[in-house]
């Protein structure tokens, strides 16, 4: 069976507008995107390490496989500027962008709505995490898998290498890749020691990725920690991983709306939802179903994806978020890529794929205007926060805030949880030692003033009063902490900041 050409060049004029307005929004967005926790905490630990081995040990804590930390730590050896990850983050979505207008087998109204919707104009373009890499490397699996030339295999091993070295959820596509890989191979009657031989190059490629994956045992998030924060409600979440991945609406009521979806959000005043909602999913797989369905490895590949994230959210941890969720997403337009190689979409399925992708630019214009409008993180006013503390004054900051701090001020400040000078965090026992005390602001700030023999120091956090007075209630009786200045009304409810004089009464 031959592959089809893809019927548009780059002579087109209607795919380059396309990609002009793609990347004018996606500039545009990312200009008014305050960067927050997460992006700046890869950014930190990638600019912090001496050397590439040091950096591949902070990674173990990570739980993530190293690729995106590489390509930050190389960037930070030129630069201090996190807006150089944001630069190289816009490049990997416009290229993403490039693949499927130019390179795709796609219909053309498909090619044409697939860059605006939630995940590609959003999620994977404007918010510098580990996850486009993965999806830019799986379209080029895509355009390889298929493809007739010399030394085609190792191509294609080299990809899902690099693909399974980006993210869990990366991993488990790559797996499923690996096996529509498998078929091809069985279907072009390859002999069994050669599918053996695929297989065991298959196993060894992920057996690497998962020992990134995998924590060490001095790791706050080592297995102990999982299994001790295992519940049966991880079973019932399966179910909601298909509407966060195909309707991922944010719940728009709500002030922290990134992170939610708007039909699990109102089954808590709706109470019908509970039982419309396992029907739409439902409706939603047998739609993937039916648009799929004559093309059976496109559809095994689809359903084992979906099968491995239905199995890490049960067993694992819930893959409940939009970032995670959303690679179910991703697994259904490279299942619908492949198909599209094979087998003409006729007009029902298209109709029925763009439907779904229609609800998808919904979702992404509304994050995305929200986004321009207001703060995603109030992190990058961390500068402002500090020139209000007078000269010569002791400056320090807890441990959630230290990303903020690091990143942004560009010098290692006193944490006040750990008593000690950091740059960036890393999720071992240590830490988590720490955070189990119940009055660490009171330990380290006494601390504090025996070793340095002062009165008064300013603390800079991201927890307002009433969780800090939560967290440690000590803190409110054995000194007097005066809130001096904030920075509210963050999309991500983690991202305020709070400037406190503390002092000995």
């Amino acid at each position: 069976m031959t592959v089809k050409e893809s019927p548009y060049s780059f002579k087109n004029p209607v795919l380059w507008g396309v990609l002009i307005l793609y990347t004018i929004v996606a500039v545009y967005t990312m200009l008014h995107h305050e960067l927050w926790g997460d992006e700046v905490h890869s950014w930190n630990i990638a600019k912090a390490s001496v050397g590439f081995l040091d950096l591949i040990a902070n990674t173990r804590y990570e739980g993530h496989p190293p690729l995106w930390y590489i390509i930050l730590w190389t960037i930070s050896k030129f630069t201090q500027d996190p807006v150089y990850m944001q630069l190289i983050h816009l490049v990997i979505a416009c290229m993403l962008v490039i693949l499927i207008l130019f390179y795709s087998p796609f219909p053309f109204i498909t090619r044409i709505l697939i860059p605006f919707g939630y995940f590609f104009i959003y999620e994977y373009s404007i918010l510098s995490r580990n996850y486009a890499i993965g999806v830019l490397l799986a379209f080029f699996i895509c355009l390889v898998i298929h493809g007739n030339f010399k030394y085609k295999v190792l191509l294609y091993y080299i990809l899902l290498f690099l693909m399974s070295n980006t993210h869990l959820v990366a991993l488990l596509l790559a797996a499923s890749f690996h096996l529509y890989f498998l078929l091809s191979q069985i279907e072009g009657r390859k002999k069994r020691t050669m599918l053996a031989f695929h297989i065991l190059i298959g196993g060894i490629i992920f057996l690497f990725s998962l020992y990134f994956i995998s924590p060490p045992s001095d790791s706050e998030m080592n297995a102990g920690f999982w299994m001790s924060r295992w519940n049966v409600n991880q079973i019932n979440d399966v179910g909601q991983l298909p509407l966060i991945a195909f309707l991922p609406l944010p719940a728009w009521w709500n002030d922290h709306f990134w992170n939610t979806e708007f039909l699990l959000e109102a089954k808590n005043k709706y109470r019908l939802l509970n039982f419309l909602n396992p029907v739409i999913v439902l409706i939603l797989l047998g739609a993937i179903c039916i648009i799929l369905r004559k093309y059976k490895k496109s559809l095994i590949l689809f359903i084992t994806n979906l099968a491995l994230s239905f199995i890490v959210t049960i067993a694992v941890f819930p893959l409940t978020t939009p970032r995670y969720s959303g690679f179910i997403f991703i697994g259904f337009i490279v299942a619908y890529w492949l198909y599209c190689y094979q087998t003409s979409a006729d007009r029902r399925n298209t109709r029925l794929v763009n439907i779904l992708l229609i609800i998808q630019i919904i979702a992404g214009s509304f994050i995305v205007s929200k986004d321009i409008r207001l703060p995603f993180s109030n992190a990058n006013k961390i500068n402002e926060i500090l020139k209000e503390v007078p000269q010569n004054e002791k400056i320090v900051t807890d441990y959630w805030a230290i990303n903020t701090i690091s990143a942004f001020a560009d010098k290692s400040f006193y944490c006040i949880d750990m008593q000690k000078e950091m740059s960036y965090l890393l999720w071992n026992t240590e830490l988590a030692n720490v955070l189990k005390r119940p009055n660490r602001y009171y330990i380290g700030i006494n601390t504090l003033f025996q070793q340095e023999g002062i009165r008064k120091l300013y603390l800079v956090s991201t927890r307002s009063p009433e969780n800090l007075f939560k967290t440690d209630s000590k803190l409110a009786t054995f000194f007097q902490v005066i809130l001096i200045d904030k920075r509210e009304g963050a999309i991500e409810k983690g991202s305020n900041l709070y400037l406190y004089e503390i002092s000995s009464l």
